[in-house]
């Protein structure tokens, strides 16, 4: 399977809805919000829904308070728990304890690309709004891309993760310079090749960082505990709290 360029598979792997990569324009991911609507849990994360001219996006914040750090995790399957068992929701309990605001996002259409960069810009303004300074993107999958693609048009990311990603969307990856990246991929991935990856890297420009997993697949189970002490480690160094990062 080739992931440069098709319609989306039955997972939504692959999707080309919006044409060609050049033909997404910041015109195109205008996004005016009618509100927000939020809904705290017991556990002390808020449901909230970014509610917009194209559709309402869900979301699910865990906050810290006194921090400017966020990291927002794209997608994530319906539940929003992300790939790897569930490292997205599992990663958000822990980083709130170690200073990090998490946000995962949802979708209002998971399989057209440039609506999914709407959904991520649109949780970004959100973040700026309750005093988010410094974002780091996660995605999986077609998510990688949308992470990548959606740095592109904001000065508060500071870092991308694409993880088992795409190429489509990913095309200018080398934009993210000097913005850190990593991209991670498992070289037993029967769903997007690994040589994506390399790809992708190939594409980017320092600093930047390529991780490939002999045997993982495309879900990342088969190393969801190195993977998840590999994005607490990465987390914490793009966006931990101030006193933590050296030259912050």
């Amino acid at each position: 399977m080739t992931s440069s360029k098709g319609p989306a598979d039955s997972n939504g792997h692959l999707n080309d809805s919006s044409g060609s990569d050049e033909e997404i324009r910041e015109d195109d991911l205008v996004i005016n919000f009618k509100g927000i609507s939020a809904e705290p849990r017991e556990d002390g994360a808020i449901d909230v829904v970014i509610e917009t001219n194209r559709g309402d996006t869900p979301a699910i914040l865990h906050p810290c308070e006194g921090q400017d750090g966020v990291v927002m995790f794209i997608g994530g399957g319906s539940d929003l728990k992300g790939p790897a068992g569930g490292v997205y929701e599992r990663l958000s309990k822990e980083l709130t304890e170690k200073g990090v605001t998490s946000m995962r996002v949802g979708q209002r259409q998971p399989d057209v690309f440039v609506e999914c960069v709407g959904d991520a810009l649109a949780a970004i303004s959100f973040l700026k709004g309750i005093g988010a300074a410094r974002i780091a993107l996660i995605g999986h999958s077609s998510n990688g891309a949308v992470a990548i693609k959606s740095a592109n048009f904001s000065t508060l990311v500071t870092s991308v993760a694409s993880l088992a990603g795409q190429t489509f969307g990913a095309q200018d990856v080398s934009e993210i310079a000097p913005r850190n990246l990593l991209v991670i991929h498992g070289k037993s991935d029967q769903v997007l090749p690994y040589s994506d990856a390399q790809r992708i890297y190939d594409w980017a420009k320092e600093p930047k960082e390529l991780i490939i997993y002999d045997k993982a697949g495309h879900s990342l189970n088969e190393i969801k505990e190195e993977l998840y002490d590999k994005l607490v480690e990465w987390v914490i160094d793009q966006v931990g709290p101030r006193e933590q990062i050296k030259g912050a």
